[in-house]
């Protein structure tokens, strides 16, 4: 349950037939780069002062950083925190003790496996941007707005569309559109732990992104076309390896539906994928992930209804580079991640509620999203099923990617807490030459994300 002495209730509601929502006051607007940091945070510490002021974050890179491919950059990260030591650490013995900061997933580890632990840093608020992304959202802020019965976005680019949230939906369109160089590379490894302690690798892919919604050259992107896309090229298992797969998300979804392709070298074709989304399992987890918890959510907000119940102080990953220049092995232990290389901190953050719409079909009844206020990263996400029992918990560990400058959250640590199995997924390692992390590459032929390109490509 939630308190009212844990958050600020915002009190703003949706106009339900058509997602209509009331754009900043000029008042509130003032309150960007002001009260507020550029991208709508609140800009001091908390009354405890165990959450600082933000002083302008991680914007340059540390001494010592040599990244494996230069000046693109990405890994190996030089830890800037490397010197902090744990404040505290939260156990099976004393989690109540901190229960009110903790979610209610993170909490059932707590009660299963004694030795579930939480080591709590002081909090760094490293998040930057570049400034024409601060430029941006507080020159704009009045501009876009949620439309159709989706709900859609209008009215936004380059910039967080809604820095002054009034509802869930625009938390979570925030979280969709969150900042990314417009394109990169990934190489991203995951592994499976089942409930005796078997540790399994179940996929290593390569990862391109395109992301025009943050092309700052551009002033909109046309409604017929994808603001994010993505090809997957599969390397491991072998019965899986030369298969790709294409996906486009748009800011109408109530006018067009995200689109997905996958290519089978056996078959030497490209076909339709339409169920690579909401809870169709995805292959290359393990059988662990559903499409729309990909990064958290994914995909069309249209199942369930979406109620932004305030903002609440909790435990989140974060700054957590220790914990991305390990393997994937070393990353994951029985039951749960390795908590001696993990880092957590005490951040603020968006609360979201998503409840199934009545008639809705899907796998799970509830889900609840916490989204950090200076990354609009969702930290923190957790599932409940049509009983009512606990169904799947992520934690997403953040950290700044200072050679963009920008945060990072794809990787991302997700229990099965109906099997009692887990998976570190997108792991941003590989083998020798691939451990790259994610990396910035020069801009891609205008036909490169393409079902024809996927085919030419995607033959072995």
């Amino acid at each position: 349950m939630y308190h009212a002495k844990h958050f600020m209730v915002i009190a703003a509601s949706a106009l339900m037939a058509g997602h209509v929502y009331a754009a900043p006051t000029p008042e509130e607007a003032k309150q960007l780069g002001t009260t507020l940091t550029p991208i709508g945070a609140e800009k001091a510490g908390n009354k405890d002062s165990t959450i600082p002021a933000w002083d302008g974050g991680l914007c340059k890179t540390p001494a010592g950083y040599n990244p494996t491919r230069g000046s693109a950059g990405g890994t190996p990260f030089v830890d800037p925190f490397a010197s902090d030591k744990p404040l505290y650490r939260i156990t099976q013995a004393n989690y109540n003790q901190y229960a009110d900061k903790l979610d209610e997933g993170t909490k059932e580890l707590f009660k299963r496996y004694s030795t579930m632990a939480i080591d709590v840093y002081p909090t760094r608020r490293s998040v930057c941007y570049p400034d024409w992304v601060y430029e941006n959202t507080v020159k704009r802020v009045m501009n876009p707005k949620l439309v159709g019965s989706a709900p859609g976005l209008a009215g936004a680019h380059a910039q967080i569309p809604f820095p002054i949230p009034k509802s869930g939906y625009e938390v979570m369109w925030n979280a969709n559109t969150k900042y990314e160089p417009v394109h990169m590379t990934g190489h991203i490894d995951a592994g499976l732990m089942d409930a005796s302690g078997t540790y399994t690798r179940t996929s290593f892919q390569t990862i391109e992104n395109w992301t025009p919604y943050w092309d700052n050259t551009l002033t909109s992107l046309p409604e017929d076309k994808p603001f994010w896309a993505l090809i997957a090229s599969n390397k491991y298992p072998a019965s899986q390896a030369g298969g790709k797969q294409l996906r486009y998300q748009f800011l109408r979804p109530d006018l067009k539906d995200s689109m997905a392709w996958s290519y089978v070298p056996g078959q030497r074709r490209v076909r339709l994928a339409p169920e690579f989304k909401y809870d169709t399992v995805s292959t290359t987890s393990g059988g662990i992930l559903i499409f729309d918890e990909i990064n958290g959510f994914d995909g069309k907000m249209d199942k369930f209804d979406f109620k932004l119940i305030g903002k609440k102080e909790m435990y989140v990953p974060y700054n957590a580079y220790k914990f991305q220049n390990a393997s994937l092995e070393e990353t994951m232990k029985k039951n749960h991640a390795n908590p001696d290389i993990y880092r957590w901190e005490l951040h603020r953050t968006w609360v979201v509620e998503a409840t199934l719409k009545q008639g809705e079909r899907h796998v799970q009844q509830k889900k609840v999203f916490y989204v950090d206020e200076d990354s609009w990263i969702p930290v923190i996400y957790y599932s409940v099923d049509h009983a009512g029992k606990p169904h799947h918990l992520m934690h997403l560990a953040v950290w700044q990617q200072y050679d963009w400058p920008g945060p990072r959250g794809g990787n991302y640590v997700l229990y099965d807490l109906n099997r009692g199995i887990y998976g570190n997924q997108s792991k941003p390692w590989g083998p020798g030459a691939e451990n790259t992390g994610w990396f910035k590459v020069p801009a891609r032929a205008t036909n490169y994300f393409t079902p024809d390109s996927l085919a030419g490509s995607g033959v072995r």
